[in-house]
Parts: C-alpha cells; structure tokens; sequence
C-alpha cells in the first residue's frame, strides 16, 4: 500500500513538472530571465518552444521578434512577427509591432501601413491608435493624427501617451495654449515621465516663457527619458540658436553620448568649435577636426563634413588640406557653396 501511495504521488510529481515545464507563462518568464543574463539564444528557443506548444501566445512572436531586431536582423524580427500572424495571435499587437519595428528603422509610410491595419483589426487597441496618430503627425497629417488620439483618449481617459501625443498635434495645428494645457495636467499625473516635459518645453518656445523654464523642463526630460530623440533635437536646436555656445557644446556632447551615429550632430558641435575658434583662440579648430574625423569614420561619403575640414584648414592657414576637402566635397555634392569653397582655397594656394 505505502508503495502503490508512493508511486502515485511520484506520478502525480512528473505529470506536475511536465505541465509546469510546458506552460508558456513559465517559459517565458524563463526566456526574460536569459534575455536579461545575455543568453539571447536560449531566451530564443524558449519562445520557439512557446509558438509550438502554444501557438496563439501572442508575447513569444513580440519578444522574439524584438531579439532579432536588438541585433539589427530586420528581415528575421518580421518574420517572427508574420509567424504569429500565421498562427492567428493578437493580430493587432502583432501589426503595430511590425509597424513599430519599421518606424524606427525609418521606413515612414511601411510603419504607416502597418499601424493602419492594427487599428483596423482592433479599433480599441489604445496602443496601435497612439502609434497611428504618431505616424501621421509624422505625415503632416495633423487633423487625422487629432482623430486617432482622441479614440485613445476614449478608451483610456488617463492615457499619458495619447495626451502626449494630441498636445505634439495642437502644436502643430498652432493651438499651443490648447497643448500646454494638456502637458501640465500629464506632468502632474506623471511627475516621473519624461515625455510630456519635452513636448512642454517645444510649447513653451512660443510663449513668453522665461528661458530657464524652458531649459528645466528639457533637462528633466532627457534626463528621465534619455533615448527620447525627438526632444533631445528640440533640446539642442534651442541650445545652438538661444544659449551660450560653451553650453551647447556640451549639451550636444550629451546629446552624442546617447546617439553617437548622428552625424549631424557632430556638425553642429564642429560648427560651434569653429566659431569659437573665430572669436576666442584657433585652438577650437583641433577639436571641430576630430567631430568631422569622427563623421568621415561612419560616412565616409559625408560632404558636409569635407566641407567643415575645409574651413578648419583655411583658418589654420593650410590652403593645400582645405583645397583637397573642398575638392572632396564638391565631388560628393556639387554644388555652388562647395564651388565657392573649393576657388577660395585655389586663392590661398596660388
């Protein structure tokens, strides 16, 4: 008897650990906790084990896709995503999700498309709304995008990317007031957000707002929503064209820290370099050089760049160096400031 007890409770205690190993909420809580270790691969068979046991789990197509784009496979974060498709998941979520991956990777009107048909599979899905709305304010498309925002709005009054995202269309319809006053309602719901400071500091910029609010609500954004790009180039446009130089050179250097690649970036901080190079010391001129290096290093086709070499070397008084990168310049992109560039180097060379 006590052995036929123990058997049955073995059985029991294999059948139990067979369901638990199978069951896909555990599964993925087991591929979160890999993906956070940095065992990408077994997070990823994880989720391949969840689209085959539970084919209609939506979250293992998201977060597989997410693998694969966090390594800039773009091809293969789609087909994950088409997988779940396939498979009859959230379509909705899935949409939006493949919307959201081309978005990011620039391809405007792909995202478009794509978010078009999430809300279209599922018009209450707050999220693939926001994302639209998002997209068309992209399109200058600012009545259209008010709509989406607005639907949001009414599945989920206290929606802080929704009210976000309407105040960026009243900006943009010119209804500033209208905006800041949903700005300040989200900062006061969201104190810990980043998103809505932002958004109220590109307000502000048409106001009689004194300059230092504007600059405390750009830098409590960056600093609690540092890969928000959009108000981070808000931030540093105002830098450059109303503050001190020396500050926004540092603004940009922060700037760079969380976006290395932006070229243009690297423009305006040489620019500002040489203009102080004019007006205090050329020693500025040696580190507008090394931006426009840096540039050349990830563009080697970057005229802009040439160009800003050019100029460097003719205030160095090397007339030779500057009429090479004008010539660069020019060859890339000819056009009539290069053309002049390149016969003021010649003037200097001769």
């Amino acid at each position: 008897m006590g052995l036929n007890r123990w058997l049955i409770l073995s059985l029991i205690g294999i059948i139990t650990l067979v369901a638990c190993s199978e069951d896909p909420d555990v599964l993925y809580s087991k591929a979160e906790t890999e993906a956070a270790l940095g065992s990408k691969q077994v997070a990823l068979n994880y989720l391949l084990k969840i689209q085959k046991t539970s084919p209609k789990y939506t979250e293992a197509y998201l977060f597989a896709a997410k693998l694969f784009l966090d390594d800039n496979n773009l091809s293969e974060a789609v087909n994950q995503c088409k997988r779940g498709l396939d498979a009859e998941a959230d379509s909705a979520k899935i949409l939006r999700y493949i919307g959201e991956i081309y978005h990011v990777n620039g391809s405007m009107e792909s995202a478009y498309q794509y978010y078009r048909m999430a809300v279209q599979a599922d018009p209450g899905n707050a999220k693939a709304q926001i994302s639209l709305g998002n997209v068309l304010n992209e399109k200058d498309l600012y009545d259209q995008a008010l709509i989406h925002f607005n639907k949001a709005l009414e599945l989920d009054s206290a929606n802080y990317m929704a009210s976000v995202g309407k105040a960026r269309t009243f900006i943009n319809l010119k209804r500033t007031a209208d905006a800041i006053v949903l700005l300040e309602a989200a900062v006061k719901d969201e104190p810990m957000s980043g998103s809505a400071y932002g958004v109220l500091a590109i307000a502000q910029e048409n106001t009689s707002v004194e300059d230092k609010t504007i600059l405390a609500n750009y830098a409590l954004a960056v600093k609690l929503e540092p890969k928000d790009k959009v108000v981070w180039d808000a931030y540093i446009k105002f830098m450059i064209n109303d503050q001190d130089k020396k500050e926004a050179i540092q603004a940009i250097k922060n700037y760079l820290n969380h976006f290395p690649e932006v070229t243009t970036a690297r423009h305006s901080l040489a620019e500002l370099y040489i203009d102080l190079a004019q007006t205090e010391s050329l020693s500025w001129l040696e580190a507008a050089r090394q931006q426009c290096e840096q540039a050349l290093a990830m563009e080697n086709e970057d005229h802009y760049s040439h160009a800003l070499l050019a100029r460097i070397y003719l205030l160095q008084e090397k007339p030779r160096l500057a009429l090479l990168e004008a010539q660069l310049a020019f060859e890339i992109n000819p056009n009539s400031t290069y053309r002049e560039l390149v016969d003021q180097a010649k003037f200097y060379t001769n």
